[in-house]
């Protein structure tokens, strides 16, 4: 049978792809921590042969426009460009099999996800990590399975349903007669404010509220959390990795890196299952 085989989070910020602007030493010193936490990721990946990573991400109405903007969708075509701010970067391989098997799952078990054999381009939310993480795979034949989860455009998926969604897919890959060894990945954060006059702002004690909970493996507690205190705290792409953690189960994490950047909170982290 198919099966999970362990999960993991980290920012999607164009930024950790290519510095856009001059930082000092510091600055581009740290983000090489980040970068490499990435390509960790994938080195280990690489050690447990794994063929498949399903990555959660929320599009920035860049993939997707408001003349239908989905909630939730799984890609089931072929294969698909993977770009940065419209320019594209690689074009991966999708697991086509598995993910209409995950949507024909999914719907069975009542969440009603959209979906698209066509795309121009997945942008940074799915880039941006895949980009570092399949660097550190040595760029192994791995396919890719995109979902898109909603929580930047009103209204947005709850942190709840984002946790029960994840537990869905486990239960799907776990029942499924293929052999494929997936990779969960969920992707943003932390705190950060894009497009605000708050950008600029890290709410570094919110972030280690989230970190300390994961690191505990108390992740039903998170699910809690509303998005006005997401907001306030520049938290709001945490569905993606509360989504991660349900489908991978996870028992505690490791904290690979965390670093207070003046923009954004980047951390980077390892589900242990």
């Amino acid at each position: 049978m198919a099966r999970i085989v362990g999960g993991a989070a980290g920012p999607h910020s164009p930024v950790v792809y290519k510095l856009p602007w001059e930082e000092s030493g510091d600055y581009v010193a740290e983000m090489e921590k980040v970068r490499g936490a990435l390509k960790e990721i994938g080195r280990r990946i690489g050690e447990s042969n794994v063929d498949t990573i399903l990555v959660f991400g929320a599009d920035h109405v860049q993939s997707f426009w408001f003349g239908c903007f989905p909630q939730m969708m799984l890609f089931t075509g072929e294969e698909a460009d993977y770009s940065i701010g419209g320019n594209k970067i690689m074009r991966l391989k999708n697991n086509r099999e598995l993910a209409e098997e995950l949507l024909f799952g999914l719907v069975e078990e009542e969440f009603d996800v959209g979906f698209s054999q066509e795309i121009d381009f997945f942008d940074h939310p799915f880039t941006v990590p895949l980009y570092w993480i399949l660097q550190g795979a040595d760029n192994r034949d791995i396919k890719v399975i995109p979902f898109q989860l909603n929580t930047n455009v009103h209204p947005r998926v709850k942190l709840q349903r984002c946790y029960k969604l994840g537990q869905s897919v486990r239960r799907i890959i776990e029942n499924s007669r293929r052999n494929d060894k997936v990779f969960i990945i969920g992707t943003g954060g932390l705190s950060h404010y894009p497009g605000t006059p708050y950008y600029g702002n890290v709410d570094e004690e919110a972030d280690m509220f989230i970190v300390e909970k994961l690191r505990e493996g108390r992740v039903r507690e998170l699910t809690d959390l509303g998005y006005d205190w997401l907001d306030a705290t520049g938290n709001h792409e945490l569905g993606s990795w509360i989504a991660a953690a349900g489908a991978v189960d996870v028992k505690s994490t490791e904290v690979m890196t965390y670093w207070k950047a003046w923009n954004n909170g980047y951390c980077v982290v390892w589900f242990n299952v």
